[in-house]
Order: structure tokens, then sequence, then C-alpha cells
């Protein structure tokens, strides 16, 4: 049942945008020269956390390639917090196609801003949304990955990724129509925290914080939220691994999280375990305790990629098929897979064995194993 809905969207998008494509002539193929003038560029990242998460060094690098751009991001009302105290982006829209009523008013906006580019996001798959959006700004220059069926509506074409595995690395190419060179980019995802954000996130720590005759005991972030059905893993299992945790003797600090809908669920999961629940009333409540943890535990992608921004090591639950696209990015620890779709399915066992892993190994602050370099093929999926 879950998969249908997707698979009838993407039929729909192709047929839409075929039929598109044999109404509206083929735009002429520009080079735009970006130091010659001012350009103001909008890059549209209107969906979901995580996306936003793994954007922001492709928008750092297009907003820092030349002096003459101004950068401003769609974004939606879930992830427009991500780009917060960002000094690299200008603005941020935030559209909420929940309210259908709006989206004349989106557009009134977007004409009135002159943008003279717009930036497709969507890099694996074509958005019939994300095309009307690029054709309703008015923008000369309409950028995307080329050799898809959206061909017709791009002015600036950008050759697909041959090598790339990771969603990051796909995205990156778009960073060359702006005369980024790839390899002079660091693509690790960033967040921006400030300072008050860091010392409330010190503060829950704190409450909770015990001592080893060595210094502080690591501290362990358990977030039981997830963003779709399929990524929710079952309470019980939770429970089971947490009470192997504690039972096991290891010198943690632990705290568990969830998204505002899942109080109730967190609650259960906190009492019958006995780890404290921080209150994470907003996103970036959530994002502060990922950058004071030492080591991350989730079932979600956004917090997974969080812990990417913030250099942290992760198990991270997956369903089969998207651990390679959507896995950590350059941090240690480990991708958990599912044998389906679901991770309702996915049993405790081969989880508690992923995380006895993470909690033993020594990790220096930056994520990486202490006494090896690593590289990114050290990452194991089970």
């Amino acid at each position: 049942m879950y998969f249908r809905i997707p698979r009838l969207e993407q039929a729909w998008n192709r047929f839409f945008i075929r039929t598109l494509r044999r109404l509206m002539p083929a735009a002429p193929v520009e080079n735009p020269d970006w130091g010659a003038k001012p350009h103001r560029v909008l890059y549209l990242r209107y969906d979901k956390i995580g996306d936003m998460i793994l954007s922001t060094s492709l928008i750092d690098a297009i907003a820092a390639s030349h002096p003459t751009i101004t950068l401003d991001v769609l974004a939606s009302p879930a992830n427009a917090s991500i780009l917060a105290g960002n000094p690299l982006v200008s603005a941020v829209r935030i559209w909420d196609k929940s309210k259908p009523l709006k989206y004349a008013q989106l557009i009134r906006e977007l004409r009135k801003a002159r943008y003279d580019a717009v930036i497709d996001c969507m890099i694996l798959a074509p958005s019939t949304t994300t095309l009307l959006l690029m054709l309703a700004s008015g923008a000369r220059h309409r950028i995307g990955v080329g050799g898809g069926i959206n061909d017709f509506a791009l002015t600036v074409r950008i050759p697909a990724s041959t090598t790339a595995v990771h969603h990051i690395e796909h995205s990156s190419v778009l960073a060359t129509a702006f005369g980024v060179k790839l390899d002079s980019v660091d693509w690790k995802p960033r967040l921006t925290l400030s300072a008050s954000e860091i010392e409330q996130a010190e503060q829950r720590w704190k409450s909770q914080d015990t001592m080893t005759p060595t210094g502080r005991a690591r501290r362990l972030l358990v977030n039981v939220s997830a963003g779709r059905p399929m990524r929710q893993w079952p309470e019980q299992r939770f429970i089971e691994l947490l009470e192997h945790i504690r039972k096991s003797g290891a010198k943690l600090n632990m705290l568990l999280i969830c998204a505002p809908a899942d109080i109730e669920r967190a609650e259960r999961i906190a009492q019958r375990s006995g780890v404290t629940r921080a209150p994470t009333p907003h996103l970036r409540d959530a994002l502060a305790l990922v950058e004071t943890t030492d080591l991350v535990f989730t079932p979600d992608t956004s917090i997974g990629h969080a812990a990417s921004a913030c250099g942290k090591p992760a198990v991270i639950l997956y369903e089969h098929g998207n651990e390679r696209l959507w896995g950590g990015y350059r941090i240690g620890g480990r991708n958990v897979v599912s044998d389906d779709m679901t991770l309702a399915t996915l049993p405790v066992e081969p989880v508690i064995e992923a995380v006895d892993e993470l909690i033993s190994t020594d990790w220096n602050a930056d994520g990486t194993i202490r006494g090896k370099v690593r590289t990114e093929g050290d990452r194991r999926d089970r």
C-alpha cells in the first residue's frame, strides 16, 4: 500500500510533463555569465527536512560561487528552519503546498522578485510541481540536470553524474552551472546553530550527565520518530534495545527525542525503558541535541542527515533499497537495513549488534575511528 501512491504520482508526473513538452517549444540553451552583473537566483527545496539538510552544502556552494549572486530558497513550513542563521542565504520563502488558495499569491511574489535564474532540485525524478514553478517564476535561466523528459523547459542542462552514489553527490553537479569545481568543495551538509541553542541543549544533557574516571560519560541520542509510516520501527523493539543498553553496563548518558506528533508514543517507550525524554517542540531543539551528543540512533533519515551535518557516528535504520542513496554521509557507524520496504519487519537483534559496535568503538571528535583514517567505504550496511 505504501508504494502504490508514489508510483502513481511518478506515472502522472511523466504523463503531464510529456504532454506539456508536446505543447511547448524547447527552451534555448544558454550559458549565463554570472560575474557580468548581479543575478537573483531561487533554489527550489519545498519538500522534507532531510532533503533540505542534504542541500545545505550545495546551497552554500552556489551562493559563494560569485559575489554577484544573491540566493533565495523556496522552502516548506517543515524544512524552512534548517536555513535559519545561514549567512549565505538572502531570503527563505515559505510555501505550504497544502494551501492551494495561496498558489496564486506565491506566483505573484516570485514574479515580483524578478529572479534571473531558478534551480530545479529534483535531480532523480521529474516533478510536475517543480516544473510549473520554474516556468511560472518568469526566470530567464532554468537550471537542472539534463537528459530527462523535462529537458525542453531547461535553459541550462547539467549532465547527470555517472559515478555518484549518495544523493548529495548526485545533487552537487548542479553547482557546476555556476563554475564550481566539484573536487574543490566539502560536500558534507552543515547546520548553523546559535550559541543560545547549543547552550540550551547542553543544559538538557547536563541534567542527565554522569561522570567516569576519565571524564564525562558519552552521550547517546535516541530518536523514535520517522517521517513516513514505513520507517516506523515498532515500540517494543525500541524498548528491547534500550533495556539491553542499560543492562549492558555501558557508561552512557541517554536522551530520547521525538517529533511533536509522537509524544505519547515516546512517553511509553521512555517509561518502559527508563530513558529520559527530552522535549523538542521545535525542530531546532532536536538539531541542537544532535550537535551536542556523541552518538546517534535513529530510524528517521532527517535526524540521520543531521548526524552527518554534525559529524556524529550513528546507527540509522533503513527500509531495503534506500541505504546507499540516503545513508549517513561521511560519518562513522552503520546502516541497518530491513529485508523489505518497511522497518516493521526489521528484528531487534541486528540493531542491537550495530548499536553495541557503535558504543564500543573509540571515536574521535570528528566522527572517525581513533587511530584510523576513515574512508567512505568504511560505513557498513547490515
